[in-house]
């Protein structure tokens, strides 16, 4: 009898531990193919597919969002799918809608300028669908960790990173070469572009989900789910030479990240982290549309 009493918690563990992997790996993937339809593959898609897509989409996510009531069966879920309907609207208001910047200062996407208006345009639509949708759900700000938290630690790490990721970034050979004289033109677009699209990623990946994953996940699953789903969400990315080793790097990075969300709970240490991480890719992309 007392091995029976024993090996039952054990069994019962055991299986709690597999439907956890499980809702793991499914919620893994549904965040994928998300943003694999709404912005890795979308531009390679037809736009009737797009629409269509999209529409289905919404559809289906408010649908299980509104039947989620209660005591329906579902109800556990419901906070994913509010996320899951807001990462198809915010992204498709952005997709579709970018270039309202650049029409509104006559830029195009051929100049540093341009690149960096079109990204904030960009950016203020998906940020402004994301709080919009919270707001008519019900859904506090705090729960997208736009919050104080531990705003002193979150800063401060996120501030030492950038200023690492800064240094390293400066010091790529063509941007020496390019000299701060020809650079320091460049440095606002730069950081107009590398916080809009920190902030916008570190939201709609990270905010979104983190805290509606937790619950159903544990803390380390819910920080390797959304990392994988924005690591492979860049696998369409033409600026890297590796693109396993980008990925690898985007995973570690991503992963840093949602651990830091969740130890300051809060985005912003996070967000000027990733900021500093793009200017590894960024300097050398607007070097090139300078020089054009």
């Amino acid at each position: 009898m007392t091995i029976i009493a024993q090996a039952a918690p054990s069994g019962t563990m055991r299986q709690q531990a597999l439907t956890r992997l499980g809702l793991f790996a499914l919620l893994t993937v549904i965040g994928f193919l998300i943003f694999a339809l709404t912005m890795t593959f979308a531009p390679s898609l037809p736009m009737w597919v797009n629409y269509a897509t999209r529409a289905g989409l919404l559809v289906m996510f408010a649908a299980l969002w509104w039947m989620a009531r209660g005591e329906h069966p579902l109800s556990r879920f419901r906070p994913v799918f509010f996320a899951y309907f807001t990462a198809v609207l915010a992204p498709s208001l952005g997709y579709f809608f970018a270039d309202w910047g650049l029409r509104l200062f006559g830029l195009t996407t051929h100049t540093p300028a341009g690149v960096a208006v079109a990204k904030c345009s960009q950016a203020f639509l998906i940020i402004v669908g994301i709080l919009v949708t919270a707001k008519l759900c019900r859904e506090n700000l705090a729960s997208l960790y736009i919050r104080k938290g531990r705003l002193i630690l979150g800063l401060g790490v996120g501030l030492i990173a950038f200023a690492a990721c800064a240094i390293l970034a400066f010091q790529q050979p063509a941007i020496r070469d390019l000299g701060m004289v020809k650079l320091l033109p460049l440095l606002p677009w730069i950081l107009l572009f590398v916080t809009s699209n920190a902030l916008v990623e570190e939201l709609l990946f990270r905010g979104l989900f983190l805290g509606r994953y937790e619950p159903l996940l544990g803390k380390w699953l819910a920080i390797l789910s959304t990392a994988l789903a924005f690591a492979l969400a860049h696998m369409q990315v033409s600026y890297a030479p590796d693109m396993m080793g980008f990925l690898a790097v985007t995973l570690v990075l991503a992963t840093a990240w949602g651990w830091l969300m969740h130890k300051t709970g809060s985005l912003w240490g996070s967000v000027l982290f990733h900021a500093g991480a793009d200017l590894l890719i960024i300097l050398p992309i607007f070097r090139t549309l300078a020089a054009a």
